[in-house]
């Protein structure tokens, strides 16, 4: 069985690791663009607006993207209720991205003004706001994908989008003044993405949008969505929260540091969590009534992961300060502590992500909802207070005492109220990947 699932799981890694290949070299094509053309400055404005974007959208999204893979996967066996849900998630999608973009745009004056210091910038929140729709209907799409296993699809469509929404950008970048071209070139993302998700859809489902009567028997999905979405919300709040304390008590360019930091420790280690969960989470949704087979694939997961990221985490620490300079310039190598204490943190978001995939499989959404905004607070208590006392080398460890509290509180619901398990072989690799890690963390940090 260990081998099997080995295989099912390095076969959807494999699909994605070329497509997410292209999507990174693109993402650092851009990031090295901006970085030389627009500076700090301009990463900065590119973080605040992805944030302000992802926050909303997560706000008005309710969860579709993730309750919708759980209700297709329990209903891809039949044609016809596969048709009848990706209605429904195609027609809250629609509704959702409606809502978010008018409340993105009636809210621009005041994130200008929370973010800036002044009402100048409404307008480009504005534009961005546009987004919120895109990305609205790509979730709902690529939450159909991923519930009936059409990972090659999704892989395909996110590659073209990348690869089209750069090629677009670059010259955008390169011509038209940074306060247009960047809010801009999102739009040229997100339009990217939606069409060529919309033609590799499944033909065989209908296209149908339901009518508002209709929408209530979906009502379920949209509740355990609507906890997923609050509790996501939380998570985004909190990091828009502490961006804008750094860009008023620092500066935009201390905060496009940050964001290249996080980008490297966080946003790429996300690649591959997001390729495992593509498999992982449907097949928990599909067993979450037994706890001997949840206990099984959790402790699968969590060796195979740690198999994966241990040596990525060696080789990063060594090799950070040419890794900042090809991705980046050398004014960013103030990162450095930052990015070599929160590396670490790579180990314990393996161990409670595993495990936090049980929460949203069993469609408790209560509790997914407290232990995320409690995290969320936590975080950014740990991120104002360490900064001040630290800066960017208390950044990195407030990330990873963020995820040992995390890891804490998800394992006091896996082990005590789920009453799960990990194995022995689990275990142990949490244990020697743990050393591994923070001795060679330790070793960088202090020479």
């Amino acid at each position: 069985m260990s081998n099997q699932l080995n295989s099912r799981i390095l076969k959807v890694i494999g699909i994605f690791s070329g497509a997410e290949a292209i999507k990174i070299i693109c993402t650092i094509i851009k990031t090295k663009i901006v970085a030389l053309w627009l500076g700090a400055t301009g990463i900065g404005l590119f973080g605040i607006f992805a944030n302000a974007i992802d926050t909303i959208s997560i706000l008005t999204g309710l969860g579709i993207r993730q309750s919708g893979v759980r209700e297709v996967a329990k209903k891809r066996s039949s044609l016809g209720k596969l048709s009848e849900i990706s209605a429904h998630i195609r027609s809250w999608a629609l509704l959702s991205g409606v809502v978010g973009a008018l409340l993105l745009s009636f809210f621009s004056p005041i994130l200008s003004l929370w973010f800036f210091g002044t009402y100048s910038h409404w307008w480009q929140f504005m534009i961005v706001s546009g987004m919120i729709l895109l990305q609205s209907l790509s979730d709902g799409e690529m939450a159909i994908m991923q519930g009936t296993d059409r990972f090659r699809h999704i892989a395909r469509s996110t590659t073209l989008g990348s690869f089209v929404g750069l090629a677009i950008s670059i010259p955008l970048f390169r011509w038209v003044d940074e306060s247009m071209s960047i809010p801009l070139s999102f739009i040229a993302y997100g339009v990217s993405v939606a069409a060529a998700l919309w033609f590799n859809r499944d033909r065989r489902i209908s296209t149908r949008i339901v009518s508002s009567h209709e929408l209530k028997e979906s009502s379920s999905m949209v509740k355990l969505g609507g906890y997923i979405a609050l509790a996501t919300f939380a998570t985004n709040l909190a990091h828009m929260i502490f961006l804008s304390w750094l860009n008023r008590e620092s500066s935009t360019a201390t905060v496009g540091f940050y964001q290249a930091g996080n980008t490297l420790v966080v946003r790429y280690a996300s690649i591959i969590f997001s390729a495992v969960g593509m498999e992982f989470y449907p097949r928990m949704s599909a067993n979450s009534h037994s706890n001997h087979r949840t206990s099984i694939f959790v402790s699968h997961e969590i060796g195979l992961l740690l198999k994966i990221f241990t040596p990525m985490i060696i080789v990063f620490i060594i090799a950070r300060s040419l890794i900042v300079k090809i991705l980046y310039t050398s004014d960013f190598l103030i990162i450095l502590p930052f990015i070599t204490i929160a590396a670490g943190a790579i180990i314990l978001r393996t161990i409670s992500s595993c495990m936090a995939f049980t929460i949203i499989a069993r469609g408790d959404g209560k509790t997914f909802l407290l232990t995320e905004s409690i995290d969320a607070a936590i975080g950014v208590f740990l991120n104002i207070i360490l900064f001040r006392h630290m800066g960017f080398a208390g950044l990195g460890l407030a990330q990873v005492l963020w995820y040992a509290v995390y890891t804490l509180m998800i394992s006091i619901v896996y082990f005590g109220i789920y009453r799960l398990k990990l194995s022995g072989k689990a275990t142990r690799g949490i244990v020697i990947s743990s050393i591994i890690c923070a001795t060679v963390i330790t070793i960088y940090t202090f020479l």
